[in-house]
């Protein structure tokens, strides 16, 4: 073997087992944090089975926090710890039958601050399911929710499952808490989409309406229709608040999925 075969192969020795190395690191820190995710769960599915008796009932002592607007709430009982330690944890979403069972975050200064930082704000490649547009402490308004899928099925990997009508079927509610409500979730429609159906200025798939015309309402809960890979047979209602699951599917570069739910009223 010449000497530059062998510098060649030398360095594709090292880029190797430098790729492994980082590979096994990286690894190794999502099995980590999903042991941190895993402490948490159980924390909060403990102190919400302690209050699930009381939940309508407000308790003396219980942590009252400012919401962006100004008005004092009391926090519900298993989250209150947890916000008081973390500013920008603002609530938790789960899904039956999936993995989806994480805090969100938010950050209106700066959206995407929770992409690559577990939830006490050091460096996660895993990220946190986090609010990217919209605001989950206001009324009435759509939100939406973006995470990683992650190979090993965490974050918002479980959210393929809706590909399958049959999924849908047996699972078609997201539930959201946020520190002061519970919130369910209607799945009405389910898609796949691009850059370009946020960024297109002409012909955004994305470009919400204020919800005061009607008229434009509808054909914008039409146009999402169209889009669906399998029909539901749900359109919302009018004025009806949309929540937003946004994750990569992996299918084509830049492709999202997304599985968007419509507000049940009580």
């Amino acid at each position: 073997m010449k000497w530059g075969e062998k510098i060649t192969f030398g360095m594709l020795i090292v880029s190797m087992f430098f790729s492994t190395a980082v590979l096994g690191r990286n690894l190794w820190m999502q099995e980590k944090e999903q042991i941190k995710f895993e402490i948490l769960r159980n924390s909060i599915s403990a102190e919400r089975e302690r209050s699930s008796a009381a939940a309508e009932v407000k308790r003396t002592g219980d942590k009252m926090m400012k919401s962006l607007n100004g008005e004092e709430r009391a926090v519900l009982p298993e989250y209150q710890e947890l916000a008081e330690k973390t500013p920008d944890f603002v609530g938790w979403i789960f899904i039956d039958g999936t993995n989806i069972d994480y805090p969100v975050m938010q950050t209106l200064w700066e959206p995407e601050y929770y992409l690559h930082r577990n939830f006490t704000g050091e460096y996660s490649y895993a990220g946190v399911p986090f609010v990217g547009s919209g605001d989950i402490e206001a009324e009435n308004e759509d939100i939406f929710i973006y995470g990683h899928n992650m190979r090993n099925g965490t974050m918002l990997a479980d959210l393929l499952k809706y590909q399958s009508i049959e999924f849908w079927k047996m699972h078609p509610i997201i539930r959201l808490d946020t520190l002061w409500a519970r919130y369910q979730y209607e799945i009405f429609t389910v898609l796949y989409a691009d850059e370009n159906d946020w960024e297109n200025e002409t012909d955004a798939l994305f470009s919400l309406t204020d919800g005061t015309d009607l008229t434009e309402q509808r054909a914008y809960f039409q146009k999402l229709k169209q889009r669906e890979i399998y029909e539901t047979g749900i359109i919302p209602d009018d004025n009806t608040s949309l929540l937003y699951l946004v994750t990569c599917c992996y299918q084509k570069s830049g492709e999202r999925f997304v599985v968007i739910g419509r507000l049940k009223r009580e």
